[in-house]
């Protein structure tokens, strides 16, 4: 499996975001919590909006920005209930700039190979 990167003005935005939730591990003054709840909620809505076709991407970056909501804002008081939310939305902001380039398994004798049927020399028409 290999790793590759999304080079696109949404995995610019995912990678912000995860950073910015890194940081917010740290102690850090009140300021800085309510300009993270902003930039979450429309991180998470900006990349939610382009991964629509996958349900799992699309509920998971729905409740990340229920949860940073600066409008009605989720209060859980305490900063080691916080941690874990913060270290795996910015772990879910992350996954979803990178994807897994698999390769095809070769099947010797598939029939998949070419859809016109094969013709020899001898098949030829004068």
């Amino acid at each position: 499996m290999k790793y590759i990167y999304k080079n696109d003005f949404y995995s610019h935005i995912a990678i912000a975001c995860s950073l910015l939730l890194l940081i917010a591990v740290f102690p850090l003054p009140t300021v800085f919590y309510k300009f993270l709840r902003i930039f979450i909620f429309l991180g998470a809505i900006i990349v939610g909006s382009k991964a629509h076709k996958t349900t799992f991407i699309l509920l998971s970056f729905a409740l990340i920005a229920y949860l940073f909501n600066p409008i009605v804002p989720i209060y859980l008081f305490q900063k080691s209930i916080w941690l874990p939310v913060d270290i795996l939305s910015a772990l879910l902001f992350a996954m979803h700039t990178f994807y897994t380039k698999t390769s095809k398994t070769y099947i010797p004798y598939s029939n998949n190979k070419s859809k016109k049927p094969k013709s020899y020399g001898r098949d030829k028409k004068y």
